[in-house]
């Protein structure tokens, strides 16, 4: 049985921007780093396909060195992690990995038997930055080779030290939606689409897309980046955006009591069709009321996940209208209720 590590962090998922530890010297093009220097993954938009009916997510990568100087020449592979194996029913870990400076390197978690889990060899790990684990050489993505009790690792990493108390995150670019929904979710538009490896330019950028499929967005994905050999890395969670959210509008009698009603929630990608929005959870102060004085949400009684048609079941208490109540900002007799649909209306997954 594996020994149980407990380890304090705080996580940062909102860290674009990596300074880590390690020597002062600098980089050599394509050779890596291991002086202080920084990768930054920032979202541009989203456009869609009308020939394919994909959407396309734009991003770009920034590299400098310890001086905040443009790093050219480097030669970065990008992972991407939509589809999570669920790991004792969480799908980040947090806190709880530890990297081990091998031949070949190792991941281990003494908390599980990845033997006894869904991963596989080929799947992808990223290791997200937390409190205090920032370092270039063991954050970011790497490929599984190998499954045991530990995993084993494809890349290598110079200056690496066994590192424990990290969040890391395992997957694949395919999931299933709802339980029956295919959906893939891929880098696109690299230098070298087979291996998904690109090289910074000489301002440091060098740009990619990611490819998914119109029902993914909302969702939550992870993309890890790094060089190779003598490793920079990082690793970002973002949302699949673009095209316009929208929600069915309903219409309320100003009767009194609770009234329960379903609102169906879809993405409109601009290419001529809908999908719904499912297995989302959404906020529930993205829903706006009409009169507000006169009806508002009940959560208690609201079910704000969406199904597999894209509804979620709101609850709302009503007020009996009066048709002489000067107080009330409604001269009808119904409450209407709409969705505010926008990336920030969506609970991120993790």
């Amino acid at each position: 049985m594996k020994r149980k590590a407990i380890y304090s962090f705080i996580f940062a998922c909102s860290a674009i921007l990596l300074t880590a530890c390690g020597s002062n010297d600098k980089a050599n093009p394509g050779d890596g780093v291991h002086g202080k220097a920084g990768l930054s993954i920032v979202y541009e938009s989203t456009t869609s396909d009308s020939g394919t009916g994909k959407m396309i997510g734009h991003y770009h990568v920034h590299a400098v060195d310890e001086s905040g100087e443009p790093m050219s020449g480097l030669h970065l592979k990008l992972s991407l992690i939509n589809g999570v194996k669920e790991i004792r029913g969480r799908k980040l870990q947090h806190g709880t990995g530890v990297i081990k400076s091998s031949q070949p390197i190792t991941f281990d978690d003494y908390e599980i038997n990845f033997s006894q889990t869904g991963v596989s060899a080929g799947d992808s790990l990223i290791i997200l930055p937390s409190s205090g684990k920032v370092d270039n050489s063991y954050l970011g993505n790497w490929e599984i080779t190998g499954v045991s009790e530990y995993l084993t690792l494809k890349e290598n990493s110079y200056h690496l030290e066994e590192t424990g108390g990290l969040t890391y995150i395992i997957g694949k670019e395919e999931r299933l939606l709802g339980g029956r929904v295919a959906t893939v979710a891929h880098i696109a538009e690299t230098d070298t689409v087979e291996t998904n490896t690109t090289i910074t330019d000489a301002n440091g950028f060098t740009s990619f897309n990611v490819v998914f499929d119109p029902v993914l967005a909302g969702h939550t994905a992870t993309v890890g980046v790094s060089t190779l050999g003598n490793r920079m890395a990082m690793s970002k969670i973002i949302s699949f955006r673009g095209g316009n959210f929208v929600g069915s509008e309903i219409k309320v009698p100003l009767s009194g009591g609770t009234k329960i009603v379903r609102m169906r929630l879809m993405i409109d990608p601009g290419n001529g069709g809908t999908e719904n929005l499912i297995d989302l959870d959404i906020a529930p102060s993205s829903f706006i009321f009409d009169p507000a004085d006169k009806c508002s949400l009940n959560k208690a009684q609201s079910n704000l996940h969406t199904d597999a048609g894209g509804h979620v079941r709101l609850a709302i208490n009503i007020s009996k209208n009066k048709s002489k109540d000067k107080n009330s900002t409604s001269s009808g007799t119904e409450c209407t209720v709409k969705w505010n649909g926008g990336p920030g209306s969506i609970y991120m997954e993790y």
